[in-house]
């Protein structure tokens, strides 16, 4: 479709954030999203069993979303209700959706973008599941039905990245006048499956996720799903909606380097990000990196979104507030760059970056500032998120402030 709005046809259109939701580990809601990030206590708790692993993982569980019935060309097999993953998208959406004001009219016509990295994994990891089909855009699919969205729908499945990716592509399908809304998620459930691969590989953290802790030793698995309703500037101002913030800019880019790693000078990382950032005149006031505790990960990210931020105006990557929420909330995979963006929304409307947690002694390799203790103020009404996942995918998207 073309977007029915002439003052923004042949003219680059403004992209803006018109509703949030979410549901992780601190509850349903960015209401307690946000709470939690400022409290910067949680620590994860047992996984639901041992996995038959040597050593019992831990996990940031999400509540029970409770079940979701979709509609009956998207259901599985016997017509069971929708997975975990699903479940807890339908919640993040029905926020969203309604935070943005959108009536069942306005999803007719709306796109779709869903990021994750195994879907309704949790379907196939039954003794009875052996021959049963899984696939990740069927979460896209029962989103879709649930709410009748009627647009372009498209399932990104870029390993940790996905998320932000959906955010940026959904983005893309505004500019280019395929849709004027678009509702853009992302979630994953706890797996064994993945809990078991990262354990062999030595990825997990056995106490808790600590992210700028100079002894951090990998990640923690996390539950959610978080989603942004996006929107064209004209189509806001036409439904009389309130703009949450505004896209300044997003990049893409894949390393090709190494099924897992990151390529060790973090060049197209950083060309990602140089790119979200082009026309900015300043600065980030902040970052909320994709930083997950896995110590060469984490460094090669922090140096090259530094590097960005620094080749902007006059400052330094020290005056830009470097965040990691995975050490409260955990690692939520392909949610992780959609809850991403809704901190980065969070922050811009409350003014301030939430405290680190799970630091004893700052990792001193970190080219960005590390508020610790307290929220820090946000200094420049600007909020960077970076998403990087395995294979090198990387997705960075750059918010500011509306007006």
């Amino acid at each position: 479709m073309v977007s029915r709005y002439p003052e923004e046809r042949g003219a680059p259109v403004t992209v803006v954030v018109t509703g949030l939701g979410a549901v992780s580990c601190f509850g349903g809601g960015t209401a307690a999203l946000w709470d939690g990030l400022l409290r910067a206590d949680r620590r994860p708790v047992p996984a639901p069993d041992a996995c038959g692993l040597p050593t019992r993982p831990y996990l940031y569980a999400a509540p029970d979303p409770g079940p979701v019935h979709p509609h009956p060309d998207t259901a599985a097999p016997g017509g069971e209700p929708a997975g975990r993953t699903s479940a807890l998208v339908a919640t993040a959406v029905a926020e969203a959706v309604e935070d943005a004001g959108l009536t069942a009219e306005d999803l007719l016509d709306a796109g779709l973008t869903v990021g994750t990295s195994l879907g309704d994994i949790d379907l196939a990891e039954t003794p009875e599941a052996f021959d049963r089909r899984l696939a990740t855009h069927r979460v896209a699919a029962v989103v879709a039905g649930r709410f009748g969205i009627g647009g372009p729908c498209q399932t990104l499945s870029t390993a940790c990245s996905a998320g932000a990716y959906a955010v940026g592509w959904g983005a893309e399908l505004i500019a280019t006048g395929q849709a004027d809304v678009v509702v853009a998620c992302g979630g994953d459930a706890f797996s064994r499956v993945a809990i078991g691969t990262l354990q062999r590989f030595g990825l997990v953290d056995p106490e808790c996720c600590r992210p700028f802790d100079v002894d951090r030793a990998g990640m923690v698995t996390g539950e959610g799903a978080a989603a942004v309703v996006l929107e064209s500037a004209a189509s806001a101002r036409r439904r009389g909606a309130d703009a949450l913030a505004t896209l300044a800019g997003h990049g893409w880019s894949c390393d090709a380097h190494h099924p897992m790693a990151p390529e060790p000078s973090g060049e197209q990382l950083c060309r990602s990000a140089a790119r979200a950032l082009a026309g900015a005149t300043e600065a980030p006031g902040a970052v909320v990196l994709h930083r997950a505790g896995v110590a060469g990960n984490d460094s090669v990210e922090s140096a090259a979104v530094g590097r960005a931020v620094a080749a902007v105006g006059d400052g330094t990557a020290a005056e830009v507030a470097g965040y990691a929420p995975k050490a409260v909330m955990g690692h939520t995979a392909g949610a992780a760059g959609v809850f991403g963006c809704v901190i980065a929304a969070l922050i811009l409307r409350h003014g301030v970056v939430p405290p680190n947690a799970h630091v004893s002694t700052l990792d001193p390799e970190c080219p960005l500032g590390v508020p610790l203790g307290e929220p820090a103020p946000l200094a420049r009404p600007s909020v960077l998120v970076s998403g990087t996942g395995f294979g090198g995918n990387n997705a960075v998207l750059a918010w500011r402030a509306v007006g």
